[in-house]
């Protein structure tokens, strides 16, 4: 299989049937696993959580609600975080840490694939509901998915343009 690189991404459309099978979906290869605008709770209700930074400030069961923030983890946390009752996740792979002054929402629509690119994205994941969108720089990445066994039937679109 040839490993043909493209300067912006092509991505493909299915249905999705479970986290497991999401699991199946990713990358192995790659560690860095960057999730834009994370929300642990589907609707806007209070919920109770400890807030801890490294910098010594704490606050135990403080009541939040529409808490969303970016969340960088590897295999082990995203199999946790998949596991929750979210029906939308926007989840990058990098193949390196993503830096302090990356902001996703900060960049140009017009440079927001090559600028991520640069800072080492390979792969998007758009999880909205029972439909997952895969982006991919690396065509043979995707074409492995269309392959697949258990994915080769639902597909529902090939090589749109994403992000």
């Amino acid at each position: 299989m040839e490993h043909f690189i493209t300067t912006y991404m092509h991505s493909i459309t299915f249905e999705i049937q479970n986290s497991i099978e999401i699991m199946e979906l990713f990358d192995k290869t790659l560690e860095v696993y960057f999730i834009h605008k994370l929300m642990l709770r589907p609707t806007l209700e209070w919920f109770s959580l400890d807030l801890k930074i490294d910098d010594g400030f704490a606050l135990e069961k403080a009541n939040v609600r529409s808490l969303a923030f970016d969340l960088q983890t590897d295999l082990e946390g995203i199999k946790k975080i998949i596991a929750l009752p979210i029906h939308q996740l926007r989840i990058y792979q990098f193949d390196r840490k993503v830096p302090d002054t990356l902001m996703i929402e900060n960049l140009p629509e017009a440079s927001r694939e090559e600028v991520l690119k640069e800072n080492g994205l390979k792969h998007f994941f758009w999880i909205n509901f029972e439909f997952i969108t895969i982006a991919s720089f690396y065509s043979d990445f995707l074409e492995t998915i269309e392959h697949h066994p258990t994915f080769k039937d639902r597909e529902k679109a090939k090589q749109a343009f994403l992000l």
